[in-house]
């Protein structure tokens, strides 16, 4: 009956909310969206963000793909001190920054 009300009074059913894990897993993939997609607009390739890092390019290419975040085969993409060096690299605005680092 609850339910039925709220749905009479915001014409919308009630969504469950995110877990924690979903949160994060959320979080990581707007991260590395953001990397590839400021990575593209400067035209810095896999390469050059690894050579930034002092990883392989092979090492850069696994932590931005979110479905080893998932699978739990890494932990978390990226250190607080490959963040700080990413966003160096990639010019990141302070709001960015703050919006990023809330893994």
């Amino acid at each position: 009956m609850q339910n039925q009300r709220r749905k009479e009074v915001t014409g919308m059913p009630r969504v469950k909310p995110l877990t924690t894990e979903q949160k994060r897993e959320r979080k990581v993939l707007g991260l590395t969206e953001w990397i590839d997609g400021r990575m593209h607009r400067r035209r810095l390739t896999q390469t050059d963000m690894a050579r930034a890092l002092g990883i392989s390019q092979q090492a850069f290419s696994s932590r931005m793909n979110p479905e080893k975040y998932r699978t739990g085969e890494i932990k978390d993409p990226f250190s607080y001190g490959d963040l700080l060096v990413i966003f160096k690299t990639l010019e990141a605005t302070q709001e960015e920054k703050e919006q990023l680092m809330t893994l």
